[in-house]
């Protein structure tokens, strides 16, 4: 999440945005580079019977990994994702909402509230933030370009700081099978990332 998004005319790039419970700071847009997800994520997801998945994903880098649980939904306009963390039992580290490219024409009109009051129902968001919030992910939808995909992450502070980016990777890869499972199974649109 370091290269801030330049343009999206060669091709449609992935655009993220977050929140941080922690600091209640807003980030984003940036570019979501195109990641190799795991064969284990993309098959589950291609395989789930209905419009909902649940399991494990493993997130690392050289030194260190970690294990995380998913919950995905395909909605009709986006997906979301709950992150866990192994041994969560508090709620989900991270909430992720992937919008596929050209899908920001048809979000429901509500879309950026209905998200708002889901993650304040799940804790994530105070309630001294949750207008500000609001209004950050409508500006972003209004204005990103119509070919860009749109991911809106909400880190809930429950992920120890030292191991985020750990947390980092793991919505990274969520939001990319995200999008490819909205374009192979719901929209039929094509990917937002170009196969590998």
């Amino acid at each position: 999440m370091e290269t801030a998004c330049v343009s999206a005319e060669a091709e449609c790039r992935p655009q993220i945005y977050g929140w941080d419970a922690r600091s209640q700071t807003w980030s984003g847009p940036y570019c979501l580079s195109p990641l190799r997800v795991s064969r284990r994520l993309r098959d589950a997801l291609r395989n789930a019977p209905g419009r909902s998945w649940y399991g494990r994903v493993n997130s690392g880098a050289a030194d260190q990994e970690a294990r995380f649980f998913v919950l995905m939904h395909a909605l009709g306009d986006c997906a979301v994702a709950l992150i866990y963390c192994d041994d969560s039992k508090s709620g989900p580290a991270e909430i992720v909402m992937a919008i596929p490219p050209r899908g920001s024409a048809r979000l429901r009109p509500d879309f950026a509230f209905e998200a708002v009051a889901f993650a304040r129902f799940l804790g994530a968001i105070g309630e001294g933030d949750a207008q500000r919030v609001d209004e950050l992910m409508a500006a972003a939808i209004s204005t990103a370009p119509r070919e860009d995909a749109l991911v809106f992450s909400i880190s809930t502070g429950l992920w120890t700081s030292d191991l985020d980016y750990l947390l980092s990777n793991c919505v990274e890869q969520v939001a990319t099978a995200a999008l490819e499972w909205l374009a192979e199974r719901e929209l039929n649109i094509p990917s937002a990332c170009p196969p590998r």
